[in-house]
């Protein structure tokens, strides 16, 4: 199990926007999955910053595809 005391914690401001709904196991506000959501927390800054990247793709991806 990886100890999550060996790096520090990411400072992010978290890329939730107050529209907290799930379809198809994503939030519809911010992109994230429960999974993503749940350690947005726990994430190193690296992991934050890497997960708002695929955020932007994700919602870029399907404003496109409307």
């Amino acid at each position: 199990m990886r100890n999550r005391r060996s790096h520090r914690l990411g400072k992010t401001p978290s890329p939730c926007i107050r529209i907290c709904r799930l379809e198809n196991d994503e939030c519809v506000g911010c992109k994230r999955t429960v999974d993503e959501i749940r350690d947005w927390m726990i994430m190193s800054e690296y992991e934050q910053k890497k997960l708002l990247y695929e955020l932007k793709w994700r919602k870029d991806v399907r404003d496109n595809n409307t």
